[in-house]
């Protein structure tokens, strides 16, 4: 039972004795007001010993006796109730909720991933390394309370639900990954998404190689197939061991490193020719490719290109050293 219920029903409980007490006292006794009533049923439940505010009849003394049995027991019941919650810890959950939900509520530009299960955990690292921040959708509390220890935060909820997502902040994140265990579940969270949002970026898995097409129309930016990426993986590895050896140090990025640099409208490197930005000699940074505003790709762009705002430049360089050009 969640403890906001616990502890309603231990407050509900007072409140009724002291209904029941007080019109008890109001309905026995000639000449008695309520607030006299309600004073006396007070000093009774609290068992405090103030003095009776009338002088009772026989009949009050048995309603007083019930009184003081059934408020000793209802008030002892609440009491040992509210130490329990407090010394097990669900107060203190319950707490840390709404600590985290006004945390996410000032949140923008973060990332959600719906489901924690083996690739969601992976992505939620990886993401992290990079030091993006990290939402996670999920409907197992188990697996939420694991994702709070990681340092994570976390929406307990179903993933397809839009109250779910725009408790995650939906509306205010850089994008949405999808990665749960059924194809349909990552359809309806993909069309849920759109509903809210047409520009957010969704990155759905596609457990079975023919759900792709069904998420590219429900709305999904990018669709990756594990099945698809693994065989590909074992292909590369078997026929051009090589190249997927220099894959692997570049994604790895301790030494060397692919990344994206988006090129603010402001940035010194507007109206600039990579010939005279001159990026190889001076930083050791090789520009393999150019992604203009409008969506063309410029692969292996020759010395004569002009960079252009907005335009996203995908280099491999020393690690960290693609910073630099984000200044």
């Amino acid at each position: 039972m969640p403890v906001q219920k616990k502890l309603l029903i231990a407050v509900s409980a007072l409140v009724a004795v002291f209904l029941v007490g007080s019109l008890g006292y109001y309905f026995i006794e000639e000449d008695v007001t309520l607030r006299q009533a309600a004073y006396q049923t007070l000093i009774t439940i609290s068992t405090v010993g103030y003095s009776e505010q009338w002088e009772l009849s026989e009949a009050a003394h048995l309603w007083t006796s019930f009184i003081i049995v059934l408020g000793i027991l209802v008030v002892t019941l609440a009491f040992a109730f509210l130490q329990a919650t407090i010394v097990s810890g669900e107060l203190r959950a319950v707490l840390g909720r709404r600590k985290l939900k006004g945390r996410i509520a000032k949140m923008s530009g973060h990332y959600i991933v719906c489901g924690y299960g083996r690739m969601g955990k992976l992505i939620c690292f990886e993401l992290k390394l990079k030091g993006r921040h990290v939402i996670v959708v999920d409907c197992d509390d188990q697996r939420t309370a694991a994702i709070g220890e990681a340092g994570i935060d976390y929406v307990l909820g179903d993933a397809t639900n839009e109250h779910t997502l725009r408790e995650a902040g939906v509306d205010r994140a850089a994008a949405l990954v999808s990665v749960l265990r059924k194809d349909a579940d990552n359809v309806l969270v993909t069309l849920t998404v759109r509903d809210i949002r047409e520009d957010l970026p969704i990155f759905a898995r596609a457990e079975q190689l023919g759900s792709e097409p069904k998420l590219k129309r429900a709305g999904a930016t990018s669709v990756i197939c594990p099945q698809a990426i693994g065989a590909t993986r074992f292909v590369n590895l078997i026929t051009r061991p090589a190249m997927a050896h220099i894959f692997d140090i570049t994604m790895g990025g301790t030494e060397w490193e692919i990344e994206e640099v988006f090129v603010q409208p402001k940035s010194s490197l507007v109206a600039q020719s990579l010939r005279d930005l001159n990026l190889r000699a001076k930083a050791n940074i090789m520009v393999v490719g150019i992604q203009s505003a409008d969506g063309k790709t410029h692969l292996n762009p020759g010395p004569d290109h002009k960079i252009k705002a907005r335009d996203v430049m995908v280099v491999i360089a020393p690690a960290g050293a693609a910073d630099t050009l984000a200044d």
